[in-house]
Formats: C-alpha cells, sequence, structure tokens
C-alpha cells in the first residue's frame, strides 16, 4: 500500500518538484499521470502555436505511470480506453488519493468511487472564483461538484483566492491545508545571480538598450493575458522614447502585436519568442519589471512567483490568482483588471517611480521565501497526518 497516489493529467514542469519534494520527504508515493505530454519528446502546444520540447527532466525523481503514452485530448474514445486500467490503479489498496484537479471526466469517476468504498480523498484546487464564474455550468454538474467537495476527506488549497473556492463549495475549514504554489526559486535565483553582471552584454545580443528601463512579459501570447493591451498601454503612457517593452513567449497573437508596433513605429518594442526553462532567468535579468494584465482565468500565474525568485518588481492586475499572496505596494503594482486607463497610468507611475525598483525586487525575494516545493510537501504531510487522526478517533468511538 502506497502512502499516497497523485492523480494528474500529465507531467508539469512546475508539479514535478513538488512530486520530487513528496518522495524525498519519505512518503512512499506514485503519480499516475492520464497522458505522457511533451514530457521527453516533442509535441505540438496550440497555445504556443508550435512545437515545444521542455528541457528540464520531468520525470525522474518520484515514481510514475502513464496511462495514455502521447499528447492526450481527453475524448471520451480515450477516456474509456484508459478507463480500466486507471480506476484500478487508484482505487487497489486503498491508498490515499491526491486528486491535482478535476480536469477529465474520469477523474469524477474516480473522485465519486473513492468516496463510496471510502478511500481518503486529498483534492488540489488550484482555481479561483473568478475562473470558476467564468466558465458556465449546467445546474447538475455544479451540484455534483459540491457533493464530491463536500465529502473530500482534505482540500490542499494554493492560495487564498482557492481557499475561497473550497469553502464555497462546501469543504470545512478544519480539513483546509495550505500548499503555497511555488516554483524552482532556488534554481531561478541562481541563475539570476549569474547572469545579471553580463546583462550589458545580453542586451546588445538581443537587440536592447542596456540603459532603457525594461517592462515584461513573459507568457503565451494569447487573448487571456492582455498583451496587445499591454503594448497599447506602453504607447498611451508616452514611454515610447523613455522605456522598453521585451515580450517572452510565441502565439496566436504575435501576428497582430509585431504589427501593430511597425504601425506605430515603436523602436524599443522587442519580441525573443518561445524560450525553454533553463532559459527563462534570462528573460527576468533583462526585464526589470514583470508585467502580467490577465484576466480572471489566470488561476495563479507562476511566471510572477519566477520573476520574484530573480528578485524583480511585478506588475499584475487584480484578476490574477496569486495578487492577494504574492502582490502589494512593497513589492510592485496591482492593476484593476479590464481598466486600460489604469494600466496606462500604472505603467506611467512604475516608470516615475524607478527608483524603487530594487527595494521592491528585495521584497518580492522575501515574499517568495515562503512559496516553495518544502512548503507545499508539507500540506500535503499535514493533511494526512489529519487523516491519520481522524480514523483514531472514529476507531475510538
Amino acid at each position: 500500500m502506497k502512502d499516497l497516489k497523485i492523480v494528474a493529467s500529465h507531467p508539469v514542469q512546475y508539479h514535478a518538484p513538488f512530486f520530487k519534494a513528496l518522495n524525498d520527504s519519505g512518503l512512499d508515493i506514485e503519480v499516475g499521470y492520464y497522458h505522457a505530454g511533451t514530457a521527453g519528446r516533442k509535441g505540438y502546444d496550440p497555445d504556443f502555436g508550435r512545437d515545444i520540447q521542455w528541457d528540464i527532466d520531468l520525470l525522474t525523481g518520484y515514481p510514475y505511470r502513464i496511462f495514455l503514452n502521447k499528447t492526450g485530448v481527453y475524448s471520451k474514445s480515450e477516456q474509456i480506453r484508459i478507463l480500466i486500467p486507471m480506476i484500478k490503479w487508484a482505487l487497489q489498496n486503498r491508498s490515499p488519493l491526491l486528486l491535482m484537479g478535476w480536469f477529465v471526466e474520469i477523474v469524477w469517476l474516480i473522485w465519486f468511487l473513492a468516496i463510496l468504498l471510502r478511500v481518503p480523498v486529498l483534492l488540489l484546487c488550484e482555481m479561483t472564483p473568478g475562473s470558476y464564474a467564468a466558465v458556465p455550468k449546467p445546474m447538475w454538474r455544479v451540484a455534483l461538484l459540491r457533493w464530491l467537495v463536500r465529502h473530500t476527506d482534505a482540500g490542499l488549497f494554493i492560495g487564498t483566492q482557492s481557499r475561497k473556492v473550497l469553502i464555497a463549495l462546501g469543504l470545512a475549514e478544519e480539513r483546509l491545508f495550505p500548499t503555497p504554489y511555488s516554483v524552482d526559486n532556488e534554481r531561478f535565483a541562481s541563475a539570476a545571480e549569474s547572469l545579471k553582471p553580463q546583462r550589458a552584454r545580453l542586451c546588445r545580443e538581443y537587440g536592447l538598450n542596456e540603459d532603457l528601463p525594461t517592462f515584461l512579459f513573459c507568457g503565451k501570447l494569447i487573448p487571456k493575458k492582455h498583451p496587445l493591451e499591454l503594448l497599447e498601454a506602453y504607447h498611451s503612457a508616452g514611454l515610447r522614447g523613455k522605456a522598453q517593452l521585451v515580450f517572452v513567449g510565441d502565439g496566436v497573437l504575435r501576428a497582430r502585436l509585431e504589427a501593430r508596433v511597425r504601425e506605430l513605429g515603436l523602436a524599443h518594442v522587442r519580441f525573443l519568442g518561445f524560450l525553454n526553462q533553463s532559459q527563462m532567468p534570462l528573460a527576468y535579468v533583462l526585464g526589470h519589471v514583470l508585467c502580467l494584465f490577465s484576466d480572471p482565468t489566470e488561476t495563479w500565474g507562476l511566471v510572477v512567483n519566477e520573476a520574484m525568485a530573480c528578485g524583480r518588481p511585478v506588475l499584475v492586475s487584480d484578476s490574477v490568482g496569486c495578487v492577494p499572496d504574492l502582490v502589494d505596494e512593497t513589492n510592485g503594482w496591482v492593476v484593476p483588471a479590464s481598466d486600460q486607463d489604469a494600466l496606462v497610468r500604472t505603467l506611467r507611475l512604475a516608470y516615475e517611480e524607478r527608483h524603487t525598483w530594487d527595494e521592491k525586487g528585495r521584497r518580492s525575494l522575501e515574499k517568495i521565501s515562503r512559496h516553495t516545493y518544502s512548503a507545499m510537501a508539507d500540506g500535503v504531510l499535514a493533511a494526512l497526518h489529519s487523516l491519520d487522526s481522524a480514523f483514531s478517533n472514529r476507531r475510538r468511538t
């Protein structure tokens, strides 16, 4: 019997170190992946609009199995193909289950059966009230989800907003445990420190002006992240000759962004394209302030963690999930979502306050130090301990 089985969609660069931390904590775990994704091979990412292959190992350091040995699309026929082996693996030996969200129907079925069979269930929630409300749902689905959550043994929340969702869905507060969403802070910090002395050379290499304050966008160039709005705000704020704007990433909006840059004649806007995981610290060395103006479907925004781990201030919309936990006036600026005029004013204010950027960056480092994979593992261990205590109490009575 395993101490914990983890049901996940596919290998993700942000989850793999969390699973390794759980394994290193002494837990006997096994991760069951619905599909293989792009771990160790090239695959097409529709949001990036290109083939990608992560250059960090996503499968070393913890036991795992993969039920669909290709990139999945979550079709009904696909789920039927792996239904029996995945359910059998999940429920045999009655090991506690950690569900990494409720991403597909087969997970709902495993969840339901586990409750009926009294298999302990832990649920990690990444959702925010805004992202939950953004997707219309039939009443039966809402009712079923509430029933499943209420009968879940422990809820793991990545931050303030996901905690609100679990409470709203009916999970008792005494069954909630923090697992603060994290990136590999040490990897980002050490890489950034080694690159910062080379920033002048790197700016020349990437066609940037080393003397200009630099605003940075990192992520997929897709509508929910509003890169076009950021570009327009940069122009409207009158920063064209005073600061530069760098886009790192790729996606469906890149052509429109590049066309708009040409139309406006913006000489200090650059597109660096897709950078792989090992290259990402470079982005936060080239850019001084990370900007993330996403809509409410941005459940967290891990690029904010990355930038903060590199000692950078951040400028974010208030609908980004991580804001209540990571961003305030001491380490950045928060902009009302969907308020273009506010974004223009805040970009201009951030530029005028550039003398505070170093201090805000130091505060970012302090804040992000509490968001580590070991802290996430501690939340899981506390939840498992609560299950042991609950079982002991039931046995005594």
